[in-house]
């Protein structure tokens, strides 16, 4: 979370002492400003719709942009396979920074890739995606989808009669086809990166 360097940030760039803050929040001391800005502490949302409007920034942006160089934290959520039979890990491996541009509304993750099914796309072992979460996608749209409750994969999404088939991205593996209760939809692979 990127608060209170965002705090500290803006608060020293507007020329504010720690004092000037806390009592423009309605504080008699700077102490809980202070705690905030250690992360010791941290502020009640109708405190940081006050803090928002004092620095003219979305609370959003307050708490997972990296002001000072407009990037987002985004968090790193777990593994999925580029092929099959892999379980969902929903662990949260770390963060990883996306342009303002690229960080809209909704709800934004990167997943690492296992796996090559979707390597001809540029999409291989170790490489992050970030993804959109969303429950639905276009023909030819690359998504993240759960297989019956418990198997996450990345795959190309084609459909037709009724019917999801999930192509790969490597002629080793062969494309599946489902029942559209069979599949839940993620979200929408918007890009990747490669972590070295």
């Amino acid at each position: 979370m990127e608060f209170k360097d965002n705090l500290r940030y803006l608060r020293r760039t507007n020329h504010m002492s720690q004092d000037e803050l806390a009592a423009r929040l309605g504080y008699k001391s700077f102490t809980t400003v202070q705690k905030w800005e250690d992360g010791t502490a941290f502020p009640r949302v109708s405190t940081l719709k006050k803090i928002s409007d004092i620095f003219e920034v979305d609370v959003d942006h307050l708490l997972n942009l990296n002001i000072r160089t407009s990037q987002v934290a985004v968090p790193i959520v777990g593994e999925v396979k580029a092929g099959y039979d892999m379980y969902a890990d929903e662990n949260i491996y770390g963060y990883e920074y996306c342009n303002n541009s690229e960080y809209g509304p909704g709800e934004y993750f990167y997943l690492k890739v296992k796996g090559d099914s979707m390597i001809d796309l540029r999409i291989g072992e170790g490489d992050i995606v970030y993804v959109r979460k969303q429950d639905y996608l276009n023909d030819k749209d690359i998504g993240v989808f759960l297989l019956d409750n418990n198997e996450v994969t990345i795959k190309r999404a084609s459909f037709s009669e009724g019917r999801l088939t999930l192509k790969a991205a490597n002629p080793a593996y062969e494309d599946r086809s489902f029942s559209f209760d069979q599949v839940r939809i993620l979200g929408k692979v918007l890009h990747n990166k490669v972590l070295f």
